[in-house]
């Protein structure tokens, strides 16, 4: 099992015992320490309840300044683990001034990071707790997003507290589920939160936009989800992936600027007909000459169907789908086309990993990328660095993505441009790049 998912084994190790022990308690970080609460029963001592958590009583009674016990108190449980030594670097370095917009003149700032950790769908690891730990198999699939994404939070957050900002970092398994979703609300996990990243599902993230949209005192983060209806549920919702439509003027404000002379395709599916016509309508309006073409389903995605479209000159192909099926199936058949042609997509074909990247290379893909993790940038090449160091590995797509969009809303730093989409509504991020495929990784054009 590689580093990685040792880590990840670890924390759930870590995260099973905690909900398990305490009535699904849920994780606090204070001052680059991991913590659950413990509410004391009648009885109770630091010896008993030290040994509950597998945690040393000396420590305990350290964590709480060695105060006397009383019934329903709540007492601090210091979390040690592997996962916790690597996550919380130990390097202290010179604070840095910083100015933290959305802190206003708090003295401490609460974030509430709500994803899918599915802890009931790994209770079978609390069997492998030991100090020798061997070699298991991995983790519930559904897992790692939310575990990777939280090593990203978490790095980012003790990056800050280290420039001298004073963070709590709470997290909460959402398992996917409406139904907990409401009752973390309902228990008021939320209430004195001011920074609320997720849940990562519009489903659920919807829930919370309804609860907190206008509540000027917090600011809600969707960092995954493409659906813009939350955004009409107040101000202070950001939505990091911008809607389709304004990737749309993206690629098109790309093409008027570099590929204007080409002739200019849009294919598409009948049932996307409506940003094919918004390409369209913008081509129009710059008196632009372009072609729609729709297929009605997956079958009537043919070659010779394609090449009659075509003819012996460069093209630039715009695909305005974010449908997998269709996009899977289209792009290998223009592969086969010797016509040479830019094909442009849309942010979330990074994902599709079924997609062979030299096909990608020799249509010259370009899409939108809100995600694009710039290796250049110093701040970045720090948290490589970071990370590298501690997990001996390099920081996957969501661990950066976690920390880039946790040191912009923590900070006025960052590639972020938000603009309102709907009317007293939130804001769409509006800064991305294009980036294409080339020597087989994806770089920055625009």
């Amino acid at each position: 099992m590689g580093i990685i998912k040792k880590i990840v084994f670890i924390f759930f190790v870590l995260f099973t015992v905690q909900t398990s022990a305490q009535t699904k308690q849920d994780t606090i970080v204070l001052k680059g320490k991991m913590y659950v609460y413990h509410t004391v029963k009648p009885n109770e001592t630091y010896q008993t309840i030290a040994s509950k958590y597998y945690v040393n009583s000396n420590e305990l009674r350290k964590s709480n300044k060695n105060v006397k016990l009383y019934f329903n108190q709540q007492l601090l449980i210091p979390i040690k683990s592997t996962f916790a030594e690597r996550l919380l670097f130990k390097n202290r370095q010179a604070k840095e001034e910083t100015h933290l917009k959305i802190r206003k003149n708090k003295d401490t700032l609460n974030i509430a990071l709500l994803l899918p950790f599915y802890t009931e769908k790994n209770d079978s690891l609390l069997s492998f707790l030991s100090e020798s730990q061997q070699t298991k198999e991995a983790i519930y699939s559904k897992s790692e997003m939310a575990l990777n994404f939280l090593e990203g939070v978490i790095i980012a957050t003790d990056s800050l507290k280290r420039a001298g900002m004073n963070i709590n970092l709470f997290v909460y398994d959402t398992e996917n589920d409406t139904a907990k979703v409401k009752q973390i609300i309902t228990e008021g996990k939320l209430k004195d939160v001011d920074l609320i990243i997720g849940p990562a599902y519009q489903k659920n993230l919807s829930i919370v936009t309804k609860m907190y949209g206008k509540n000027k005192d917090k600011t809600i983060v969707s960092p995954l989800s493409k659906n813009s209806n939350i955004l009409k549920h107040g101000s202070n919702i950001f939505q990091v992936i911008p809607p389709i439509k304004m990737q749309v003027e993206k690629v098109s404000d790309f093409v008027l600027k570099k590929h204007k002379k080409e002739r200019i395709l849009i294919l598409a599916k009948k049932q996307e007909k409506k940003y094919a016509n918004n390409y369209k309508s913008i081509f129009r309006e710059n008196k632009i000459k372009s072609k729609v073409f729709l297929f009605n389903n997956l079958s009537s995605i043919q070659r010779d169907t394609i090449c009659d479209l075509l003819s012996n000159h460069k093209y630039m192909l715009l695909v305005p789908s974010t449908d997998r099926a269709f996009v899977s199936k289209l792009i290998p058949v223009l592969g086969t086309i010797d016509t040479a042609m830019t094909v442009f997509g849309l942010n979330n074909w990074e994902s599709f990993e079924n997609l062979d990247i030299e096909t990608l290379m020799k249509l010259n893909v370009h899409f939108p990328n809100p995600y694009f993790f710039d290796y250049e940038s110093k701040e970045n090449q720090r948290f490589v660095h970071l990370f590298s160091q501690k997990f001996h590995a390099l920081p996957n797509r969501y661990a950066q993505i976690a920390f880039t969009e946790c040191m912009y809303f923590c900070t006025e730093k960052g590639e972020y441009s938000f603009k309102q989409y709907y009317s007293r509504g939130g804001g769409a991020n509006s800064k991305f790049p294009i980036v294409k495929y080339q020597d087989f990784s994806i770089i920055k054009v625009d």
